[in-house]
């Protein structure tokens, strides 16, 4: 049940808000304004010449309606504005279906039993070991992998430790360097994937691949 609050009515008429007949409504503010002239007029026409209303008063009346009128039209405006960015957004980031695309991540899709799997290395490491888990937590396989400083990247075949085909889904993974001295070695972890599909979320356009959603502004490259 919608439930109206009413705020103190000027010069009777009243402002309502919480349904269809709101004051944020263009038609609701153009029939609200209309009867504020209409008693306007009336009480000029029938007021005491001896004793005259006080015109700042009207004035300043006039004045709120007009800048509440403008202030809602801009509003609109804006909206339409956003709205048509959002779909310019989305026609273009339909480009990015069916090309590979990486990102930051400690998420990874398995995709018909592949994925790969990226980190930069700030430093060269003596040890590099990729962890993949699987969505309870355990452990599925453990790889090793490049060590020099740079951008690299080492394929998945799906398989577990047992060379078990896992299927298809969503997968974290932790990549860790050690130096000589088993100190951590700055690093920042990736993964690749097909993209399969766009949307907007929260009004981020979101590059779908497979189940693993990645907002735009997430991705570093783009391949064919």
């Amino acid at each position: 049940m919608a439930v109206d609050s009413i705020r103190d009515p000027v010069n009777g008429v009243p402002f309502k808000s919480g349904d269809g007949s709101s004051i944020t409504n263009g038609a609701s503010l153009a029939e609200t304004f209309d009867t504020f002239l209409t008693l306007l007029t009336t009480q000029l026409q029938y007021q005491d010449p001896l004793d005259p209303m006080d015109t700042n008063e009207f004035t300043s009346q006039l004045v709120e309606f007009t800048s509440v009128e403008q202030q809602i039209s801009s509003n609109k405006k804006l909206d339409e504005l956003i709205a048509l960015q959002t779909d310019m957004q989305l026609n273009d980031a339909v480009g990015y279906i069916g090309k590979d695309v990486g990102a930051d991540s400690i998420i990874l899709m398995l995709q018909d039993g592949e994925s790969t799997i990226t980190y930069d290395l700030g430093a060269n490491a003596d040890k590099v070991s990729i962890l993949v888990i699987d969505e309870e937590g355990n452990t599925v396989r453990t790889l090793e992998g490049d060590t020099e400083v740079g951008h690299h990247e080492i394929a998945w075949d799906g398989l577990d430790e047992e060379g078990e085909e896992l299927d298809d889904g969503l997968y974290g993974f932790l990549v860790t360097a050690l130096d000589a001295d088993k100190k951590p070695v700055p690093l920042v972890q990736g993964t690749v994937g097909k993209v399969t599909g766009v949307k907007m979320v929260d009004g981020v356009v979101t590059l779908e691949i497979g189940e693993l959603e990645i907002a735009l502004n997430d991705v570093l490259s783009v391949t064919n």
